[in-house]
């Protein structure tokens, strides 16, 4: 079974824990936010994600049960660029910085396994650009209704929203939603999304969420 960093933590580091749930759609994290805990993902399914001055935006990597974020923050300093938003009800467990930095002073193992999520994370933030980078703009379209499918917020997705989040042009979103309405994926009407072939559409959601 693999380490967790949150199986590391000794029980008077667990007894300052906090517990929080969100709601699917909302903000975890928001860029340029301070933050002073470390999150532990205990249920659910969330999306990191950076946006440019222009509003589009780019996910780069999704977090599963057991998995941790915010931990590099207390160590930096500098422009946190990162949001991080609930795919899915998350029920996490917050500790405080300091608290967090007391720990690992202490216990190497922790580090260790710190170290080896840093560079997991790496590696799979490399795969995730490279994998969008050679989608084109019918499947980054269906992996955006995809995953709001998965989170039940298909009813709140707009064209507008697709479109910054595929990083793709209105007018690209328009012909690939007709593609898709002819290949009988799904129908756009009166400004909401119906799936129609909910087997295919869910097979562009990202890898980790098809398990």
């Amino acid at each position: 079974m693999k380490t967790t960093l949150f199986s590391c933590m000794p029980n008077n580091i667990k007894s300052r824990l906090l517990e929080r749930q969100y709601d699917s759609g909302s903000s975890i994290l928001l860029a340029d936010n301070e933050n002073n805990y470390v999150y532990f993902l205990c249920e659910g399914f969330a999306e990191a994600y950076i946006q440019n001055l222009q509003g589009s935006i780019a996910t780069i990597y999704t977090y599963t049960p057991d998995s941790v974020f915010g931990e590099v923050e207390p160590f930096y300093q500098g422009l946190k660029p990162v949001s991080i938003i609930a795919i899915t009800t998350c029920k996490v467990l917050m500790l405080h910085k300091s608290d967090y930095i007391e720990w690992l002073k202490s216990d190497f193992k922790a580090v260790s396994v710190l170290i080896s999520i840093l560079a997991e994370k790496l590696a799979t933030n490399s795969m995730r650009i490279e994998e969008i980078s050679l989608m084109n703009v019918q499947e980054r379209v269906l992996r955006r209704i995809a995953i709001h499918a998965y989170g039940n917020r298909l009813h709140l997705l707009t064209k507008q929203q697709i479109s910054l989040e595929a990083n793709t042009p209105i007018r690209s979103v328009n012909r690939a939603i007709k593609k898709c309405e002819d290949a009988g994926l799904f129908i756009y009407k009166n400004g909401y999304f119906e799936i129609l072939n909910e087997k295919a559409v869910m097979q562009f959601l990202p890898p980790l969420l098809q398990k």
